[in-house]
């Protein structure tokens, strides 16, 4: 069996950054820049005033002058200043030529049509000159930028509508069990309904992507052979169940029919010990254990790690925090254990949400992360710090 460290290190050497596409900046929300974007002009394009005010000359300042106009935003400008007047400006109007400062509204006194102005008056104040925040052709947003609303605006700012950027991979799901009801389906007795295929689907909507293609096989070898044929043409696939050392358990000689070929089998953790790791081509499988919780971590310390290296991006932060309950691990297994982190004035604070067993998803849906605890029998004791990963939500 690998260790969680060397299983996490292969799935960060056979993901690779999937080829660029050009999308819709609405579409490129998340995702990773493949090119530079540049200005297309400076910004702003013209000296913009600031604030609500007056435009004004320093030679003026402590006297009481004219009105000599006014100028809104968006409105073309067709006076100049001169000594001895003043003009009313709008927050984002472009300032007449002269103007040396624009004097808040809140900061001068309007005596019909002249305003006094204060006895000081900074050069420049309250203008953001041409090209102050932009110049024409400078990178503003460089290759591996993650496209943000505020990147968003950026774009928008310079008019582009398409950019390249790193796409999310196309993914499919395939729960196998026969003791599986699916979706909608009334379970018999001895069956339980299917919560992995749910489950996973909303660990990838979490991440941006949709599983466009979600199957539930039984235990049959032919039903998952035929499962993987059709998610073929996916970036990525996830089966749940079927890959440990049972009778029923079909996943890896199907994969090994179906042509792919196996990069790891079996982790030593806790839980999620049958993980299973493959590849086709360019195509990713992950095997995960039917058991929930193996489910879910083989899909939060794993699978995403392969998202965010299919898309461009760095894994995720691992966080340190103080233990609020002694710990005592039961095996020599590394065990991730689900846990309530929140901040304090001292830090991260953590309190484990143990359940019975990694199916007992009841006990864990109040945990937002996951403890590292490494192998070994040594309890740790509260108090004590402890590395741990944060859930998407």
């Amino acid at each position: 069996m690998l260790t969680p460290e060397a299983a996490f290190a292969k799935v960060l050497e056979v993901a690779r950054p999937l080829p660029p596409r050009r999308v819709t900046v609405r579409e490129a929300l998340g995702l990773v820049l493949a090119e530079p974007i540049s200005a297309d002009r400076d910004y702003p394009p013209f000296p913009r005033a600031m604030m609500d005010g007056y435009a004004v000359r320093f030679a003026d300042a402590g006297r009481t002058v004219p009105v000599a106009g006014e100028i809104a935003a968006g409105r073309q400008v067709d006076i100049e200043l001169a000594d001895g007047s003043c003009i009313e400006i709008m927050t984002g109007a472009c300032c007449p030529p002269g103007t040396q400062a624009v004097v808040q509204k809140e900061h001068v006194r309007r005596e019909g049509d002249a305003v006094a102005l204060p006895a000081e008056i900074a050069p420049g104040q309250h203008i953001a000159s041409a090209g102050s925040e932009c110049r024409r052709g400078q990178e503003a947003l460089p290759v591996g930028t993650i496209v943000s609303p505020l990147a968003a605006a950026v774009l928008a700012s310079f008019g582009v509508e398409i950019v390249p950027a790193i796409p999310r991979p196309s993914l499919a799901t395939i729960t196998t069990g026969s003791e599986l009801a699916a979706h909608g389906e009334q379970p018999t007795p001895v069956q339980i309904r299917d919560s992995n295929g749910p489950m996973l689907a909303a660990l990838a909507a979490e991440m941006g992507i949709d599983a466009s293609i979600a199957m539930t096989v039984p235990d049959r070898f032919e039903d998952i052979l035929d499962a993987l044929a059709a998610a073929a043409e996916k970036d990525l696939v996830l089966i749940a169940g079927g890959v440990s050392v049972g009778t029923y358990d079909y996943v890896p000689r199907a994969l090994e029919r179906f042509g792919a070929e196996t990069i790891f089998h079996r982790v030593a953790q806790k839980p999620g010990k049958p993980l299973l790791l493959a590849r086709k081509g360019g195509q990713l499988i992950f095997g995960l254990p039917g058991n929930p919780l193996g489910c879910h971590l083989g899909f939060h310390r794993y699978v995403a790690a392969a998202i965010r290296r299919m898309e461009g991006k760095p894994p995720a932060e691992v966080y340190r925090g103080r233990l609020l309950q002694t710990i005592r691990p039961k095996t020599g297994r590394a065990h991730f254990v689900p846990a309530q982190a929140s901040w304090s004035n001292d830090g991260w604070q953590l309190q484990p949400q143990p359940g019975v067993s990694s199916a007992d998803v009841f006990h864990a849906a109040a945990a937002n992360c996951y403890l590292h605890i490494p192998p070994g029998p040594v309890e740790i004791t509260q108090g004590n710090d402890v590395e741990f990963s944060l859930f998407s939500c």
